[in-house]
């Protein structure tokens, strides 16, 4: 195989990978106890659900 032909090199992420069951959110990661969502592990205050509601307030208050 030429050089132009070799696959692409895999590295890491640069980001922490999620821990099970801690919430992955926020810098510094909030690490409460989480439930695993599509977006990743979540806490009551960083479910996706709880962030589209703080969304909508915050564009009805505006």
């Amino acid at each position: 195989m030429s050089e132009q032909q070799q696959p692409a090199a895999l590295t890491p992420p640069p980001y922490p990978k999620n821990t099970p069951h801690e919430c992955g959110t926020g810098n510094p990661i909030c690490g409460k106890p989480a439930r695993l969502y599509a977006v990743g592990w979540r806490c009551e205050i960083h479910n996706p659900a709880a962030w589209a509601a703080r969304q909508t307030a915050d564009d009805a208050a505006a």
